[in-house]
């Protein structure tokens, strides 16, 4: 039931119980720029570590790098599967990384060129699915096969990415203030209520509401029967 975030500013990794003890563990770096965490399987914390270009697992007070061999490798978004393969998504390098169970490292090259790959999930179907930030598309990755689907418009600032329990991906679209549902190939708009919203990260819970953290500082929620309709 613990809740774990990165902390900027502390220059650490830090977890809240549920009565709300926190315990900070600090990255032993004089400069510290972090990007997406996930917890995996086993409780280990896995996090973008950009300073390093490293993706970083935690277990146990101890911080284990694997390194990314690229000038570029520009690490940013981190997904866990259920059998504990780690993915990421390399910004700059526009590209995708996948550490495997025994620590081998690969990367897979995006189709679209400068896509600025950012937020990644992985849906209940192991598909591995990822936002393309300058691409303005959602990505997905499966057998070895990519797809892309477009958002219309020019730049919708897509951010934040969670994966329904019925496999559909929700997304923001900060320059939009509306939250974005893929769902067998079709795209739905939800507009949200203020018409200042900026919806950055999303995250569902256990009985389908979609809940958003939205940068002018709210948490919003859309119901569970309105995400289905």
């Amino acid at each position: 039931g613990s809740a774990w975030y990165t902390d900027m500013a502390a220059h650490a990794v830090a977890r809240i119980t549920p009565g709300g003890e926190v315990e900070s563990f600090p990255i032993d770096t004089p400069s510290v720029r972090l990007g997406r965490l996930a917890v995996a399987p086993d409780g280990a914390v896995w996090f973008a570590e950009s300073t390093l270009h490293s993706v970083t697992r935690l277990k146990d007070g101890v911080l284990t790098r694997h390194s990314v061999k690229m000038v570029n490798g520009g690490p940013y978004g981190v997904a866990v599967a259920p059998d504990g393969t780690v993915w990421a998504t390399l910004q700059s390098g526009n590209r995708l990384l996948r550490i495997a169970r025994d620590g081998q490292v690969r990367t897979f090259d995006l189709p679209t060129r400068g896509a600025a790959p950012t937020d990644i999930a992985i849906g209940p179907d192991g598909a591995v699915w990822f936002v393309e930030f300058r691409g303005n598309r959602i990505g997905r990755f499966q057998d070895g096969r990519f797809a892309e689907f477009e958002v219309p418009g020019d730049n919708a600032g897509l951010t934040g990415l969670a994966i329904a329990a019925d496999g559909a991906v929700w997304f923001g679209l900060l320059r939009r203030s509306s939250l974005g549902r893929l769902k067998d190939g079709r795209l739905d708009l939800f507009p949200l209520p203020r018409p200042d919203a900026r919806p950055y990260s999303l995250a569902m819970d256990g009985a389908g509401n979609v809940w958003y953290a939205d940068i002018r500082g709210y948490v919003g929620m859309l119901a569970a029967r309105s995400a289905r309709s």
